[in-house]
């Protein structure tokens, strides 16, 4: 029998303190790293540039990471016209750097824009794809990442998602117009499930999940990151563009590793023995 004992509130409090103190260190930790590996990341992207096929490598490496599948057709496109990718911290102020100390100096770090770059292309007429995640803080105190969906200008036949990121669009295009819906908060609890629940009412709404039941190849398409909000952003941002060598020599770290755990045989002989629409 587990034995009853009464904690100090007080405790609780000093607590939840350190655990405040913790989260700045690591918000400040964010602001430093982004600012000291900027033109080293730079150098990088100047190298990727001569190695054809990089991101497509990367991207198919990393599609666990991304708790999605990345298809053929998405593949084809990174290989053919992706030709860099950009993680910007827009919140955080040109005057900031390394030395400062305190979160006062750095603005809102957790705040992020991920930049596709591509070449001419047979799928859609943008060069660039940017989208952007605000850290923004609810009534309620709670907090996270508000972004919204991006237009992607499809080519005609050539729309990788079957229609999903112009629907999204259309949707997100409906809330912003409706006051109720409060895209521009971070909402919680009840107030939260009152704004879906009114959301799903909207004929773009229902026009958004008859499309994501059509689109069989579509629904799975790395291109609806721009039109969803909140999906495979963290692992994009904080894992597969810092460690895109990584992915990228996956292929040969491995063979590398299983080359060293090959005995040798040197004696001669021949012996041959669905989702849900996200609304957030």
């Amino acid at each position: 029998m587990a034995q009853e004992f009464t904690i100090d509130p007080s405790a609780i409090k000093e607590l939840q303190l350190i655990e405040a103190s913790l989260s700045d260190v690591d918000t400040e930790i964010t602001a430093k790293q982004y600012l000291m590996t900027r033109e080293i990341l730079q150098a990088r992207q100047s190298t990727i540039s001569k190695i054809p096929g990089f991101w497509a490598v990367v991207f198919d490496h990393a599609s666990d990471e991304l708790e999605a599948a990345i298809t053929s057709n998405d593949l084809e496109v990174f290989a053919n016209a992706l030709k860099g990718i950009e993680i910007g911290r827009p919140e955080v102020p040109a005057s900031a750097t390394p030395a400062h100390v305190g979160l006062e100096h750095f603005g809102e770090p957790r705040s992020v824009t991920i930049r596709f770059h591509f070449s001419e292309n047979q799928w859609f007429s943008d060069s660039v794809l940017e989208k952007s995640f605000f850290y923004r803080y609810g009534k309620d105190g709670s907090a996270g990442l508000v972004s919204e969906p991006i237009r992607i200008n499809w080519k005609s036949g050539k729309d990788l998602t079957e229609g999903l990121t112009d629907a999204a669009y259309a949707f997100w295009a409906a809330q912003k117009q409706n006051p109720g819906q409060n895209l521009d908060g971070v909402l919680v609890g009840d107030a939260r499930k009152a704004r879906d629940a009114a959301a799903r009412d909207m004929p773009e709404y229902k026009a958004l999940t008859e499309r994501l039941e059509s689109a069989t190849n579509g629904a799975i398409s790395f291109f609806n990151f721009f039109s969803y909000r909140g999906r495979w952003t963290s692992a994009a941002e904080s894992d597969i563009f810092p460690s895109a060598i990584d992915y990228f020599m996956a292929d040969t770290i491995d063979s590398d590793d299983e080359l060293d755990g090959l005995e040798i045989d040197d004696t001669d002989g021949d012996d041959e023995d669905d989702d849900d629409v996200e609304m957030s």
